[in-house]
């Protein structure tokens, strides 16, 4: 793609719109809201940094998700049109009421993501759609969601997903660990009570899987599928500096880092393959 087809938003505009998000964050003093923006702060500049190579007229975004805004945000800032999605105790906290106030958040309040009620009367609407963090949480069956998805998005639009890497050295290393020493597979006892959440990380996908995931659905998906890791390990103990060095290596070597970045280019023929099986 060459550079006057892409969006305008150079790197510095993109870390100045990210520096804004970080000004309110801080400002309104909310402890989980600050620290879940400096934990992800790296990732939300790489997915605006990958949207500014989309085509000019990818403007109109649906950010599944929206949590506390920051992404919803730091995209609005750049001129993007951005809806902003998630469940009634994300949008009943008083700090992301007053935010979604302050800054004109499109708010779109939808309590069941396998249905999509809100998006019930959309179709062809969106350049763009974010869905970012959440693939891996889905615990109910994804056809019919995806179905959905596929009606909303444009003829030729994009969905951008990141996701954790399944087979990131840290991974791989960790359930070797704790198979051998007989203590279970997938997500540990303690991760399960110390997070709030509608699924924890019941499936997490390698870039074959995410690529095998959509071509069931439709020939209509394309995926290019991007390696990293952003992440800022905190060494507190040896365990954790154990921890650091082993992401350090995988994000390294590229092969096993800790994170998938994936775009799925959607150009819609009405190719769906797929139902979902029935009760």
């Amino acid at each position: 793609m060459t550079e006057q087809h892409k969006n305008s938003h150079s790197t510095q505009d993109i870390k100045a719109a990210l520096n804004k998000v970080s000004e309110i964050v801080h400002q309104d003093g909310h402890l989980q809201d600050i620290q879940y923006f400096e934990y992800h702060k790296r990732r939300y500049l790489r997915m605006a940094q990958t949207l500014s190579t989309l085509p000019l007229n990818t403007r109109v975004v649906l950010n599944i998700g929206s949590h506390y805004l920051h992404s919803s945000l730091l995209l609005q800032f750049l001129g993007y049109e951005v809806y902003s999605m998630d469940v009634s105790e994300f949008w009943d906290l008083e700090f992301v009421k007053e935010r979604q106030k302050n800054f004109g958040a499109i708010k779109v309040v939808d309590n069941k993501l396998e249905q999509l009620n809100s998006q019930n009367e959309v179709k062809d609407k969106y350049d763009v759609i974010l869905f970012t963090e959440i693939l891996e949480h889905i615990t109910f069956n994804p056809i019919n969601f995806w179905k959905k998805i596929y009606s909303l998005i444009q003829t030729r639009g994009y969905i951008y997903i990141s996701t954790p890497n399944s087979m990131s050295l840290l991974n791989i290393i960790r359930s070797l660990a704790r198979i051998l020493l007989l203590r279970g597979i997938g997500e540990p006892v303690n991760e399960i009570f110390k997070k709030v959440t509608y699924g924890h990380h019941w499936k997490e996908y390698s870039p074959s899987e995410l690529k095998r995931y959509f071509s069931k659905m439709s020939e209509d998906f394309t995926l290019q599928i991007k390696k990293y890791g952003y992440i800022d390990h905190e060494v507190s103990s040896f365990q954790t500096a154990v921890s650091s060095f082993l992401a350090y290596l995988g994000n390294t070597s590229n092969l096993f880092a800790e994170d998938l970045e994936a775009i799925v280019h959607v150009e819609k023929t009405g190719n769906w393959k797929i139902e979902p099986p029935e009760y």
